[in-house]
């Protein structure tokens, strides 16, 4: 059950106030297609998270399992250290004329890649979870995060406080990485 629990709650968790939700928001506004874009960031996200996932369970077979929660704690250091760094609003696919599915697939795919989402799902699937239970909690866990900025659009950036949202989001994530990596190196 943690396999598939813990990448959704930080997936869900990480994608707050994150370009991949702003994504999905302006998306929204310029599509007004809840489905094919909800399906077309489902695939997406399924893709990229199935990809580190895989990736972080292949790693675990040269690693030993210290260095493997070593490895989920830099997940989270890097998802608490970007949620500190500023971005402009993402840009990708909205003036593509594909169609709204294929709009939100690609943009997402490409978005996505290198995201914190997908560090922590690495790191969940090195960290000797369920590799395949890991990326389908990391990928409902997207989900989750663009589920609200496809729903409201850009009236979730005024209904809610997303910056502040994503620095206390940065700040847990920081303080989780820090207790795994004192439990992966022995510290206490």
């Amino acid at each position: 059950m943690d396999s598939f629990f813990l990448p959704l709650v930080a997936a869900a968790i990480a994608e707050w106030g994150d370009k991949t939700q702003i994504l999905a928001m302006l998306l929204a506004a310029r599509f007004a297609k809840p489905l094919p874009l909800f399906l077309g960031i489902g695939a997406a996200a399924a893709i990229n998270m199935g990809i580190a996932s895989f990736g972080g369970r292949l790693l675990t077979t040269m690693i030993d399992p210290n260095a493997a929660m070593l490895f989920l704690a830099l997940g989270f250091l890097f998802a608490g250290v970007g949620a500190f760094v500023p971005f402009r609003d993402p840009t990708t696919g909205l003036n593509w004329k594909i169609g709204t599915f294929a709009t939100a697939f690609v943009a997402f795919l490409a978005v996505e890649i290198g995201d914190k989402t997908q560090f922590i799902a690495a790191g969940f699937g090195a960290s000797g979870a369920n590799w395949a239970f890991a990326a389908i909690g990391a990928t409902l866990g997207v989900l989750l995060g663009a589920a609200p900025a496809i729903m409201m659009g850009t009236a979730l950036r005024e209904a809610v406080p997303l910056q502040l949202i994503r620095r206390i989001a940065g700040g847990l994530f920081l303080i989780v990485s820090s207790i795994l990596a004192i439990n992966a190196l022995s510290l206490i």
